[in-house]
């Protein structure tokens, strides 16, 4: 689970950094321009630089220039965009014939150049992760500078320190991007990573109809949902089809079932609902986009939780009927149970905040231009007030913050 997040020089969030704390499930709220998808941009960036290299990230977002704080950029001497996290989970492995290793956290930095006139810089990146081998401390360590990468071998039976230089053509490639071939840390950390997960549902995008292929995923905009409900209608558990049809029949009214069938000149799956006192099923076009964004939500709550170490969501209320917040609230709590998912939700909606605790809620706020994020719980008599008044009454009265 991804605790800490710190974030320097990248868009909107400004210098220096402040440590966001991060639990299992995250609403994230504030006002328009507040920050609030800067902050999944950033993660999103991490994930692309790791899996891919530093340029890919880049450019998806824009090149340099959409990627830099505005402020900071235009100072002589602009400061680098800094990204570190830390993730709490725990790791045990064995090299050879020696006793078990055990790891329980991770932290991982990486600061870059990305000045306009050039191409992404890595200046340094860095992973430390404190370990134990039969009660003795141990201590792995990745550093990178920009010509070298010196880490701890756990081959050696001293936990010796290796240096290695960097190649010209790996400049913009993080080293964890190949680091499995260093240490078992490095490639348990690629493949966290590599499960994190980004959605922001057009219902216009997930109604359409999709081949299905080998190790399908969720689309970032609902893409491949027909061909996800096709192949967990036909899993023999039924364990997410009844996830799925049971949450619906608890938020749609009418809601009994709905099917998968294949177009026969497409070769392309679609997905069709059957509702109560209504003759035959309904296709794609005519489901509403409410009915399309909850039956997404269901699928990412269910499907996808159950395969992602981290999951990203934009303004799920879009479409959705205020009533629901109780039920989207619920849904999200318990998929964030599961045993590796964590839930990290944009919106506007202040009728979520009524169902939430104030250590799930985080705050966005500008401060002198910058982004900055804090909990509800940090909230001096957060208690106090919760005596008197709702945290969606709190927020829109102003005192929490993070207001329009």
């Amino acid at each position: 689970m991804i605790t800490e997040i710190e974030l320097e020089g990248f868009k909107s969030f400004g210098s220096p950094a402040e440590t966001i704390r991060l639990g299992r499930l995250n609403f994230l709220i504030g006002a328009n321009a507040s920050g609030k998808s800067n902050l999944i941009a950033a993660m999103e960036f991490l994930k692309n630089a790791v899996t891919q290299n530093v340029e890919y990230a880049v450019n998806e977002l824009g090149g340099n220039n959409e990627v830099r704080n505005k402020v900071l950029r235009q100072r002589k001497e602009p400061k680098p965009v800094r990204i570190k996290i830390r993730i709490d989970t725990k790791l045990k492995f064995s090299l050879h014939d020696e006793n078990e290793l055990q790891a329980e956290s991770f932290d991982y930095e990486v600061i870059l150049d990305l000045r306009s006139e050039s191409r992404p810089i890595i200046c340094s990146e860095k992973l430390i992760v404190p370990m134990e081998q039969d009660k003795k401390k141990i201590r792995f360590e990745l550093m990178r500078t920009e010509s070298t990468v010196e880490f701890t071998d756990l081959f050696s039976a001293k936990k010796e320190k290796r240096k290695i230089p960097i190649e010209k053509p790996e400049h913009t490639r993080l080293t964890l991007s190949g680091g499995g071939f260093l240490a078992v840390p490095c490639f348990f950390l690629l493949d966290q990573i590599g499960h994190w997960r980004f959605f922001n549902i057009s219902p216009n995008i997930a109604r359409q109809s999709y081949r299905e292929t080998p190790n399908i995923d969720l689309g970032k905009q609902g893409e491949n949902l027909s061909s996800i409900l096709h192949k967990i209608e036909e899993d023999k558990s039924k364990k997410h089809f009844n996830e799925i049809i049971n949450g619906l029949k608890g938020i749609v009214p009418g809601f009994q079932n709905y099917q998968t069938k294949l177009l026969d000149v497409e070769r392309k799956w679609a997905f069709q609902v059957v509702e109560e006192k209504i003759r035959g099923a309904i296709p794609p076009s005519s489901i509403s986009d409410g009915t399309i964004r909850l039956l997404a939500l269901l699928v990412i709550a269910t499907w996808m939780a159950d395969r992602s170490s981290f999951i990203a969501i934009e303004e799920p209320e879009n479409g959705i009927h205020p009533l629901l917040s109780k039920h989207v609230v619920e849904l999200l709590r318990t998929a964030s149970q599961k045993p590796k998912a964590q839930f990290l939700i944009t919106t506007h909606n202040p009728d979520f905040l009524d169902f939430l605790e104030p250590e799930e809620v985080l705050l966005c706020d500008k401060v002198d231009g910058s982004t900055r994020i804090k909990r509800a719980s940090d909230v001096v008599e957060i208690e106090q007030f919760r005596k008197h008044f709702t945290l969606g009454e709190l927020w829109v009265q102003g005192t929490l913050g993070g207001i329009p």
